[in-house]
């Protein structure tokens, strides 16, 4: 019940906040340097991953956040989660990027000390 309540108040909060900015190409582009395949965009993975990625932002939070998972919107999944906050020159960044994962949905928020809170969701 309070994982419950933990997502349903992070999913709030973050429903509030501006919307971050799409970057699945930007991931792709990163694995295509390495000769691996294409993520497959996931509209709710990508809603999920503007979601954290602005929550994180607005708090500089620079690490995973209590409950990655609670801004997955009901009736799709992640099998993991990927982040960072680094400055704008330095490029994609987060863990899962160069794995073997079929769907994707990232995204970035800037936060208010000039890094990029990158986040990526992952099936």
């Amino acid at each position: 019940m309070r994982t419950l309540l933990a997502s349903v108040v992070l999913l709030l909060i973050a429903s509030a906040a501006q919307g971050g900015t799409d970057a699945l190409d930007e991931v792709n582009a990163a694995r295509a340097r390495r000769g691996l395949p294409a993520f497959q965009r996931d509209k709710a993975l990508t809603t999920a991953a503007s979601r954290a990625a602005d929550f994180r932002a607005a708090r500089t939070i620079a690490g995973h956040t209590s409950n990655d998972f609670g801004f997955i919107p009901p009736g799709t999944s992640a099998a993991a989660a990927g982040c960072a906050a680094w400055t704008p020159g330095f490029g994609w960044g987060s863990c899962c990027t160069y794995e073997r994962w079929r769907y994707a949905g990232a995204a970035w928020a800037m936060g208010r000390d000039g890094r990029r809170y990158m986040h990526l969701y992952v099936r």
